[in-house]
């Protein structure tokens, strides 16, 4: 089936070739001309519409991001889906210390978001968005053409996985746990409640100090009923 494409798109290719080298004039659309109302209200708005509308919530989202990738110490590159072609090549490039410290951080912010935790602050102190995989996906990419290019295989035609490449994860968009609603804001829909409210990281060092006021309580009334029964023995 491949090979048929190519051959289809080859005849395409070959055809609109021979149209054009036959044309007498080249046609080249010009781009349309703006009335000048429009290209006054164009100068006079579009600073204001980047300065107070645009350029702050690119901010917002990039800030939003930071904070989520640190609360659970992720990287940027860590959301890439492992079932893009280009990236699953660059994934076998990594050497194994990135691979294992990559899979660490994956593992991690998993049982974090399924806690409802954070990382402690003085773990959050680092820059999520370097690109330690762009190297790698620069290689994949060479690989893959070179692939293409000298045994004529596309990378889509080893792949039997078919479904929404996103970006960040092997489901659609808002369905994985790194792009969930009550992860990024804490709102509602969570198994794990009490109260009505979702397990914070206050929340959760309250209760692990009730557990432990409780836990010191039985065993001082265990070390009683241990003395007590020692001195009747007596």
């Amino acid at each position: 089936m491949a090979q048929f494409h190519r051959e289809i798109g080859k005849l395409f290719a070959s055809y609109s070739n021979k149209i054009t080298a036959n044309s007498p004039v080249q046609y080249v659309p010009s781009p349309p001309t703006k009335g000048k109302v429009r290209r006054a209200l164009s100068s006079a708005l579009m600073p204001v519409w980047f300065k107070f509308f645009r350029g702050p919530l690119d901010r917002w989202n990039l800030a939003v991001m930071a904070k989520y990738l640190r609360d659970h110490g992720l990287m940027y590159d860590d959301l890439y889906s492992d079932k893009e072609p280009v990236f699953a090549r660059a994934l076998e490039l990594l050497p194994p210390d990135i691979q294992a410290a990559r899979f660490r951080r994956l593992m991690r912010g998993t049982y974090l978001n399924h806690l409802r935790l954070y990382l402690p602050v003085h773990e959050q102190n680092y820059d999520p968005f370097i690109p330690y995989m762009a190297p790698y996906v620069e290689e994949a990419k060479f690989q893959l053409q070179e692939e293409e290019e000298l045994l004529g295989y596309h990378m889509w035609e080893g792949v039997w996985y078919s479904g929404g490449v996103t970006g960040f994860g092997d489901k659609e968009p808002g369905e994985h746990f790194l792009v969930a609603l009550p992860n990024l804001y804490g709102a509602g829909g969570s198994p794990m409640q009490a109260g009505g409210k979702h397990f914070s990281s206050h929340a959760a060092s309250a209760a692990r100090a009730r557990l432990a006021t409780l836990a010191q309580k039985r065993l001082e009334e265990a070390m009683q009923q241990r003395e007590r029964q020692s001195v009747s023995q007596n």
